[in-house]
């Protein structure tokens, strides 16, 4: 019954997100990046052949390594710095400040400039563009990374269902209302229906961590753990530091130094693929390539950096209570390209206050999500054009299945004239710690209304 529940849920989920893409669903996006990427692959190249498309007024995302040749010869790679400070030095005394791509700086009179150049590349991890390589092979640049974005956006609330029937068992109006709420009341459904390169990889990523928390669930399978892990950051690199949730498994249930490696393993291989496809374009094996991003907001990045505390409050607005603007005369209602916060767009994540039940995975999964979420919270964009906060999921797959696993998504009914139960905690401090006369609790008074009563 189980299969049959994921393939109802998988067709429902293709059926509202196909119609949410609309006729778009078949085409190509207008950002579709990694088909470029695997497209260069193809062709035997790292770099795009030219200037992006759309450029110069239409692009977005795309990253440019510049090059001065000086009139010594000399060849420097690199971006030029943009904060405030270093336009002023150009514009008084001549000299661009120019930082190479070994972290060097340089500053360059500008009368020793012979020459000015630049490469364009994809500045994203490749973990997609890997994905779609069959499909760009078979389409080239017409290959409808949308539809394949919806199907993948389906695919996770299915196997979210095979995943909740493991960690807890025979529940499965519960289960369908958790997939109802990931594929419909979460960044989730925006982000699926749209494709493009940031969305598309953002729902790769999901999928990879939902099979990889099913292959850590009490360490079952420490080289699927690795690997779908491993496959998740070669999409979204922060979502690497959910790690923590399988060490925690295996040392809760295992100990054996021979899982630690197997686990390990396809991280290691992946790790070092993605350090060496870095360093063969941008020269750090940490530098995926939005430092060279073409965009109106590199002098803020270049003055605060890519992350930092900065940018800290206003990411915390974006996930948590960013709300529409709301005009009364005449009424009109306005969202911000931020999107709204998971309190409004997400309400049900106020059913985490009810999962109480116990469970011993519980730390591994909220260190996982909180691990995951501080990167996010101080990066320098928000996520910008989304309908809520769609950083959020590179985090709620663990706090969805803490939700399910530790009872929060128990239906709660209205009783009335029901009686209450004295808590459990009330029941421990009725009982002396010490010998000694007992201890009479005050009497509970049972409300003669309508209490809630979980089931």
């Amino acid at each position: 019954m189980t299969r049959l529940r994921a393939i109802a849920v998988f067709a429902v989920a293709f059926a509202v997100l196909a119609v949410l893409a609309g006729k778009d669903l078949l085409q190509p996006s207008t950002n579709n990046h990694f088909s470029h990427m695997a497209q260069g692959w193809l062709e035997g190249r790292l770099a795009l052949p030219g200037e992006p498309p759309g450029y110069p007024r239409a692009y977005d995302d795309w990253g440019r390594v510049h090059s001065l040749t000086l009139k010594d010869g000399t060849v420097l790679r690199g971006f030029p710095c943009r904060t405030q400070a270093c336009v002023d030095k150009r514009r008084r005394e001549r000299i661009e400040t120019f930082r190479a791509t070994d972290g060097s700086v340089h500053d360059v009179p500008l009368a020793q400039v012979a020459a000015r150049g630049g490469t364009w590349y994809v500045t994203f991890p490749p973990g997609p563009a890997l994905v779609m390589l069959p499909g760009v092979a078979l389409w080239g640049l017409g290959f409808p990374d949308i539809l394949l974005t919806v199907i993948v956006g389906a695919l996770i609330p299915a196997l979210l269902l095979r995943l909740f029937e493991r960690v807890r068992p025979g529940r499965p109006r519960e289960h369908l209302l958790a997939c109802a709420a990931w594929a419909f009341a979460s960044p989730a459904c925006f982000v699926a229906a749209h494709g493009s390169v940031w969305f598309t990889a953002q729902i790769l990523a999901d999928l990879f961590l939902v099979l990889h928390l099913g292959a850590a669930w009490n360490a079952a399978r420490p080289a699927g753990a690795g690997l779908w892990l491993g496959l998740a950051a070669a999409c979204r690199p922060q979502v690497a530091f959910a790690a923590p949730f399988y060490l925690l498994e295996w040392w809760r249930v295992d100990r054996r130094p021979a899982a630690l490696l197997r686990f390990f393993a396809p991280l290691a291989l992946i790790g070092g693929a993605l350090a060496w496809f870095n360093w063969v374009r941008f020269d750090d094996i940490f530098e995926f390539g939005h430092r060279y991003l073409e965009i109106r907001w590199q002098e803020r990045i270049q003055t605060h950096g890519m992350f930092g505390l900065h940018y800290l409050w206003r990411n915390l607005e974006c996930m948590l209570w960013l709300w529409p603007q709301v005009q009364l005369s005449p009424l009109h209602v306005r969202w911000s390209i931020h999107g709204m916060g998971l309190l409004f767009a997400s309400p049900w994540l106020l059913c985490l206050l009810n999962a109480r039940d116990p469970l011993p995975q519980r730390r591994g999964l909220v260190l996982a999500a909180l691990a995951v979420a501080v990167p996010a919270l101080l990066y320098q964009n928000s996520g910008q054009v989304q309908f809520s906060y769609r950083f959020a999921l590179d985090f709620l797959p663990f706090v969805l299945v803490l939700l399910v696993a530790g009872g929060g998504a128990q239906p709660v009914v209205h009783a009335p004239g029901a009686r209450l139960r004295r808590p459990s905690t009330v029941r421990r401090l009725a009982v002396p710690a010490r010998p000694g006369p007992p201890v009479r609790p005050r009497p509970v008074v049972a409300l003669r209304a309508r209490v809630m009563l979980r089931v």
